[in-house]
């Protein structure tokens, strides 16, 4: 799931002056696993590969790979915390998750 005006990059161009000069471009690929989320703004830079389940805040700039099951954000973006069961318990703040809205 992306919001809006996330950016998944996958072309880049070097740091030496004289390759740029010549045009050099690169592209690495961009991995992103299943069941992730992207707030608004946010930017993957190329060659990231991104795990499953995982959550990206709004206006982070992802620079290094991320592991399944996190919260990460930041510029650059940063592990703040793992998945974990206060988020079966609330979707927003303090607001609860109805019960039987849970998968088995």
């Amino acid at each position: 799931m992306f919001g809006p005006n996330v950016t998944v990059a996958t072309a880049g161009h070097p740091i030496l002056p004289e390759l740029r000069a010549q045009g050099y471009q690169y592209n690495a690929p961009v991995h992103i696993g299943e069941n992730c989320w992207f707030g608004a703004g946010a930017i993957v830079l190329p060659g990231i590969t991104i795990g499953n389940n995982v959550v990206v805040g709004a206006g982070s700039i992802v620079t290094k790979d991320l592991p399944d099951n996190v919260v990460a954000v930041g510029n650059p973006c940063h592990i703040l915390r793992e998945v974990n069961e206060h988020d079966r318990e609330f979707y927003f703040k303090q607001r609860r998750i109805d019960p039987k809205l849970h998968a088995n």
